[in-house]
């Protein structure tokens, strides 16, 4: 899977979790990757009731798998001010990585996603750079080499 400059969104404002989940359904509508937004809304809040997404250092990866997702994409939002989420350490959220995923692709493809990601996010090296640049170029390289395995 491709990664590319327009998946990431910097410097979103969203003032609680709702608030991104609906920002980032409107992207999703926008650029034709589901026709429903308020389903996509849906299909996250039920999966943060079976656990939070949230992990530790500032990043969370919620994620949606659902008929009605047309490809399986990540997104990359860094956050003007980090918000409220349940998390290992107990700190606000300010990185997210937002997993969409086809039903069809639900298995192995949203598993090596989430692995990919979640590995990456235990390598210094690649958190600095997540957390520390805006440079839209360093970020979808430094994203690619994470999900091709490179980190």
């Amino acid at each position: 899977m491709e990664f590319r400059n327009e998946n990431i969104l910097l410097d979103v404002a969203v003032k609680d979790k709702l608030a991104l989940f609906d920002y980032i359904a409107d992207y999703a509508v926008t650029h034709q990757i589901v026709a429903d937004g308020e389903a996509l809304v849906e299909a996250f809040l039920k999966r943060e009731r079976e656990v939070s997404t949230g992990l530790q250092d500032s990043f969370a990866i919620p994620h949606a798998k659902a008929a009605f997702i047309n490809e399986p994409i990540v997104l990359f939002l860094k956050l003007s001010q980090p918000i409220e989420w349940e998390t290992f350490d107990d700190k606000p959220v300010a990185n997210v990585f937002a997993l969409l995923v086809p039903s069809e692709f639900e298995g192995m493809v949203h598993l090596q996603m989430i692995s990919q990601i979640a590995t990456s996010l235990m390598e210094e090296s690649f958190t600095d750079i997540i957390k520390h640049t805006n440079d839209v170029t360093l970020l979808t390289k430094t994203i690619s080499s994470a999900m091709n395995g490179e980190y």
